[in-house]
């Protein structure tokens, strides 16, 4: 092969790829141009009222970010470039315009089965393009995976025949020059070279470990347990998989159902109230510090990994006693993400290559359709058995597919809900404010069948770490914890709201306040029960956590390890206090005369210099005020509502009469009465003496109603302490 042909090779390689590049580069700056016509980037558009904090905070933060995704464009069409080069040359070997041509061509088609397989796998990248529609239409109903890749493998195929007939043929020819061979030769060696590469890039040998201490934390959000099993419908097969081999706790709690304030109790072993954090995105001043299960881990040597796909409204700091975060950005870049809808990062960059170069974007799943639970599940399960042979391993992952924006990927948008509905319905959760009186614009069935596909989305991805521990043989010694931080409300006692949006954190009871709770003792422990019943509740699952690890308590903990139910033996009855969190949804829609004070604007935020969202101070003290509180025993529900007149009504539902309901509301007096001022307000008319008045003109609750079974409502009781 001499020098000339090499240099002639190397010119039209080079050549291609600056075209592939070149074109690359043209579609971002015509998807950029979209995106500033829409007016949503915010980088020389003026945004006015509460956005325009957000807008300046993000706005320094943009360049390096639009570069990072703008190299993406840049190396993935350049590398499609070198595709279509190759393609292209099964029709023509001339140079010039008419090959350029060709190229461009192929280089559109590439695109296009590319984006035909993205479309069908995740629909939600395409499905805000009016143009798009009909045809994402058809392939949500009635298209396959397969009939993309085949189709562009036989397409590819066909040229690859071609390439090889005309190269056979060339190199037999005894007037074929050197330098023409030479250059087939090295285009032959490119193209090979391409597909073992990519081979190479889906195969991977499974890595071996060594079998040191390992606890898994897996949290699912918003599982009902009622999803379980024969009543399930198929909803979770993975976690009904594991239930073979666990402990099922089937009456188990959270004390608040949101999932910032959930985990911070999970965390510390303590009541909301006594954690600072009672709901999402609550400002780090208002954080009490408290030692947590993770930190016992990491003073003993584990080494402790928390990780998640979405973080806008449950963020882990150093706090958490996690060394090791794997999560998307906090505050107002997150949230600026949404609108940065560069789709093509759907198309090139959901791979190990573009969540390392665009995290935000790629392990995200904020952003609908670009991020990929799947392949992501993938990485996260890799990276899970990597950590686990690099030592004592404490392991948390919080999934989050069945939260907003809820875009179910290929094959789950096609389980439960019906295709007769409308198709924004069926591939995003909708989202319309819930007032009183209002019906909302969608059906209970369709609203729960998309949560049993994003369920079911969660549950392959939980399915995908567990089936990494057992391939790598670390499933049997490892203790293993599968949780869910709340429920879920549809309504279901209200048809007026048949077609609202659901909710979670809005009222105290089963369908909200009841979780998913399973404990995998690692084998050798004995045998443990199928299922225990009695009450258990998510400030538990720490000191269950470090009992079985033989690691010292957590001071002054609330929860109590369930140790002892796993091996059999009672347990003295501990009750779970519970409080309303802050959500969409003002608490007079179901509690008509309830204090309704809370903001429900984007004016309840403030801003940071740092770009962190948080809740401002008058919003906090509102929400705080506006709570419901609550205990229950697994027996009945004793609830404290604040009123618009200042009192405090408190009803009681399940068996509440007999001595047993009057204990449980002494129980709930005592710990409100323990709770530190002014983080709860206190009932009965007494008021923190250090803050007679909270902030915003909120007029502290004056006296408390009692509601028992058989009284009028209405009728007023001084409640003493305890009495």
């Amino acid at each position: 092969m001499s020098v000339r042909s090499v240099a002639s090779f190397l010119r039209a390689g080079a050549g291609r790829l600056a075209l592939g590049a070149l074109l690359g580069l043209l579609l971002f700056a015509a998807e950029t141009a979209w995106l500033l016509k829409a007016g949503v980037v915010g980088v020389d558009i003026p945004l006015d009222g509460p956005y325009a904090a957000l807008a300046a905070a993000v706005r320094p933060l943009l360049p390096g970010v639009v570069l990072r995704v703008a190299t993406v464009y840049v190396v993935a069409g350049a590398l499609l470039g070198l595709g279509a080069a190759v393609l292209a040359r099964a029709w023509t070997r001339r140079g010039g315009w008419g090959t350029a041509g060709l190229v461009l061509l192929h280089w559109a088609v590439l695109l296009g089965f590319w984006a035909w397989d993205r479309a069908l796998a995740r629909p939600a990248l395409f499905d805000d393009l009016p143009v798009a529609r009909p045809v994402l239409a058809w392939l949500v109903d009635h298209g396959e995976p397969w009939q993309a890749r085949a189709a562009a493998g036989a397409w590819v195929a066909a040229h690859l025949m071609v390439l090889g007939a005309r190269a056979l043929r060339w190199l037999a020819s005894s007037r074929a020059p050197v330098a023409a061979r030479a250059e087939r030769f090295c285009w032959a060696v490119v193209t090979v070279g391409v597909v073992v590469v990519a081979v190479g890039l889906t195969v991977r040998s499974p890595a071996e470990t060594l079998r040191r201490p390992l606890v898994v934390l897996i949290g699912i959000d918003a599982f009902r347990p009622d999803r379980l099993g024969a009543t399930g419908r198929g909803v979770a097969p993975h976690v009904d998989r594991f239930l073979q081999d666990a402990t099922l706790f089937t009456r188990a709690y959270t004390p608040v159902a949101q999932t910032e304030p959930a985990w911070r109790s999970l965390l510390t072993a303590r009541w909301p109230y006594r954690t600072g954090v009672r709901y999402p995105l609550t400002s780090d001043a208002r954080l009490v510090l408290a030692p947590t299960f993770a930190q016992r881990f990491a003073e003993a040597g584990w080494r402790t990994v928390f990780a998640t796909d979405c973080s806008r409204f449950h963020f882990e700091g150093p706090a958490s006693g996690f060394a090791t975060r794997w999560q998307p950005p906090r505050g107002a870049l997150n949230f600026a993400l949404e609108k940065l809808r560069y789709r093509a990062l759907g198309l090139f960059a959901d791979n190990a290559l573009g969540a390392a170069w665009v995290p935000e974007f790629i392990d995200n799943r904020a952003l609908a359709g670009i991020h990929d639970p799947l392949g992501y599940a993938k990485r996260l399960a890799g990276g899970l058995v990597a950590e686990a042979g690099a030592g004592p391993l404490l392991f948390a992952f919080h999934a989050t597919a069945a939260h907003f924006p809820g875009d179910p990927v290929y094959p789950f948008y096609r389980r439960f809900v019906s295709a007769s509905e409308p198709l924004e319905r069926r591939l995003r959760m909708h989202f319309a404010p819930v007032t009183p009186g209002a019906k909302g614009s969608w059906n209970r069935e369709g609203a729960e069948g998309l949560y049993d596909e994003l369920l079911a989305q969660a549950d392959a991805q939980v399915g995908t770490l567990l089936d990494a521990l057992r391939e790598s043989g670390r499933y049997d010694d490892a203790l293993i914890v599968l949780m869910s931080d709340h429920g879920e409300s549809f309504h279901a006692d209200r048809p007026d709201l048949a077609g609202a949006t659901s909710v979670h954190g809005a009222r105290l009871g089963e369908e909200e306040n009841r979780i998913l709770l399973a404990v995998k003792p690692p084998v050798g422990r004995g045998p443990v029960p199928a299922e225990v019943e009695a009450l258990a509740r998510l400030v538990d699952v720490g000191p269950t956590l470090l009992e079985l690890s033989g690691l010292p308590m957590l001071p002054e903990m609330d929860g109590v390890s369930l140790a002892p139910l796993l091996r059999g033996e009672a347990r003295p009855l501990t009750p779970l206090y519970a409080e309303t969190g802050y959500t969409h949804v003002s608490p007079e829609v179901f509690d008509p005369g309830h204090w309704p004070g809370a903001p429900r604007t984007f004016d309840a935020y403030r801003l940071r210099p740092d770009g962190v969202v948080e809740m401002g101070d008058d919003a906090d003290a509102a929400v705080l005020r506006e709570k419901d509180t609550g205990a229950f025993d697994g027996q009945r529900w004793v609830v404290d509502r604040p009123q618009a007149d200042g009192s405090v009504r408190r009803t009681c539902s399940g068996e509440c009469a007999g001595a047993d309901a009057r204990a449980l509301a002494d129980w709930l007096d005592d710990a409100r009465e323990r709770a530190p001022e002014p983080a709860s307000r206190r009932v009965a008319g007494h008021v923190d003496d250090r803050n007679p008045r909270p902030p915003g003109n909120i007029r502290p609750p004056q006296r408390l109603l009692r509601m028992w079974p058989g009284q009028p409502e209405g009728t007023a009781h001084p409640q003493p302490r305890g009495g």
